[in-house]
């Protein structure tokens, strides 16, 4: 970012870091995240990163207006509050978008590879983080469900309708699912060794709304509704059984049942996260599972205004 003035704010960055959306850390990790965050202001019109650019900092907006564009697209609008460049950081691409400045801002900044650096040694910082954005995430598509939340997929391969899912069908499917793509072989196996194969009749409960979120839940083959204050989804194929509401630590906002013969595999949610302190590779797939499903609610909002970007 060129022309930019650090500021000496004399503790009102730590506050800021504390209250601020999308780079959250645990109160025990504060002081490692302000070792590597700066303050910055910047002036209307302002460049903090271009469109192809590779992706070395990240902006938290405190006060201010960002705006992000990118060729027929809608532009994307922070206002005082949220993150840029984050969902570029967590996909592992270069910048998707041009963000400017639209007013004078307050900022706080981070180095990527630091940030990166800082979420591998800090797992609970990582833990927060997804719990946090997939909490919030999952507010804002449940208030359009068929939009977000539905999925169809034909189911792939063989039935295990009759039969127990083998070690290795388990670890070659979660391979393939959204959440884990791109999840080390060895951290997989893990998982597929410590889920729980579960079996629901239609009409069966597998997660009641407001119930804690101990279990994550993964659908391998069957049809279920996702039930939320604002309608139904209907999903299919081999995904989280009810999207980014399996990461939240608040209570469920979904009520999720068979609607066919379903099965599941259920991982406790402790057990997640320990596979996340020993794997970070997992750590970065789950961010990009959030982060790519931010990007859908981004794209279809009609103001463009958006907390993540």
């Amino acid at each position: 970012m060129s022309d930019e003035r650090e500021v000496d704010d004399g503790g009102q960055r730590e506050l800021d870091l504390r209250v601020g959306f999308g780079l959250f850390t645990a109160d025990t990790r504060l002081d490692s995240l302000l070792s590597i965050a700066r303050r910055v202001d910047v002036e209307a019109g302002q460049l903090l990163f271009d469109r192809g650019e590779p992706t070395t900092t990240l902006f938290q907006v405190v006060v201010g207006h960002v705006e992000l564009a990118a060729p027929e697209r809608p532009t994307w609008n922070l206002r005082d509050g949220g993150a840029a460049g984050l969902l570029d950081f967590a996909l592992g691409r270069p910048h998707a978008r041009t963000a400017r400045a639209a007013a004078p801002c307050q900022l706080i900044a981070l180095d990527a590879a630091e940030y990166r650096d800082y979420l591998e040694e800090n797992f609970e910082a990582v833990h927060r983080i997804l719990a946090q954005l997939g909490g919030r995430l999952m507010a804002d598509m449940s208030l359009d469900p068929a939009r977000f939340l539905a999925r169809a997929s034909e189911r792939v391969g063989r039935t295990y309708a009759d039969v127990e899912i083998p070690f290795v069908d388990r670890l070659i499917m979660l391979s393939q699912m959204p959440p884990f793509r791109g999840t080390s072989t060895q951290a997989l196996a893990n998982l597929a060794h410590s889920a729980t194969e579960r079996r629901f009749a239609p009409g069966d409960v597998i997660a009641p709304a407001g119930a804690p979120s101990k279990l994550v839940s993964v659908l391998v083959e069957g049809t279920v509704d996702l039930a939320v204050a604002h309608g139904t989804a209907r999903r299919t194929g081999r995904d989280f059984v009810a999207d980014v509401d399996e990461l939240s630590l608040r209570p469920r906002v979904t009520s999720t049942s068979a609607v066919t013969a379903a099965i599941v595999l259920q991982i406790e949610s402790d057990d997640l996260f320990d596979r996340v302190e020993e794997h970070f590779d997992l750590a970065t797939t789950l961010l990009a599972y959030v982060a790519s499903e931010q990007q859908r609610v981004n794209e279809a909002s009609p103001t463009g205004e958006c907390r993540v970007a």
